[in-house]
């Protein structure tokens, strides 16, 4: 009796268990990129020679342009990797930068040398010929800022886009970079 007892209630814990986790599952929303923009990002940098990685993904939905991370001031940036997941489907024009400042285009811009991500094209990405790779972002000192005795460079995402607004679109970004840390 006692056996059954304990197995009775075992099944109604798990059972009750599965239970909470679909409920807390099809009621959590769904976020991306949206940071909160008075925070100040702090930069990376672990204490080993290792490649270090930024992630993120920017949905259609996301604000236009935000400030999402900052690498160490002469960080090596190697390449980066963009997945379009969804296209973007503005109606005229759907532009995805990525910069050290508000305009967003030092790194990744729209056109030119700054090797271009076509959010208007799933597909997939791997910049490796932009003109804000190495260190000519991170090691001009016009884009560095201090947080605490550490200089950084603060990183801008933004979504330009003309004509009807977007219903969708989605791209998941990874940058590949090396922190300025010889021994």
């Amino acid at each position: 009796m006692f056996k059954k007892l304990i197995s009775g209630a075992a099944r109604l814990s798990v059972g009750a268990l599965l239970a909470f986790a679909l409920l807390g599952a099809a009621v959590m929303p769904a976020s991306a990129l949206y940071v909160d923009q008075n925070r100040v990002p702090q930069a990376r940098e672990f204490s080993t020679q290792q490649v270090h990685y930024l992630r993120f993904t920017f949905n259609y939905s996301d604000p236009a342009l935000q400030a999402f991370a900052a690498l160490p001031a002469n960080s090596y940036i190697l390449s980066i990797d963009a997945d379009v997941t969804t296209a973007f489907n503005a109606g005229t024009t759907n532009v995805f930068t990525i910069g050290a400042t508000t305009t967003a285009t030092e790194i990744v811009g729209s056109s030119g040398s700054n090797a271009v991500i076509t959010a208007g094209t799933a597909g997939i990405y791997h910049v490796t010929a932009a003109a804000g790779l190495g260190v000519a972002v991170t090691g001009n000192t016009t884009y560095q800022t201090y947080q605490g005795q550490y200089p950084q460079v603060p990183l801008y995402v933004k979504f330009a886009q003309t004509g009807t607004a977007a219903t969708a679109g989605s791209v998941t970004v990874v940058i590949a970079y090396v922190p300025n840390n010889d021994l």
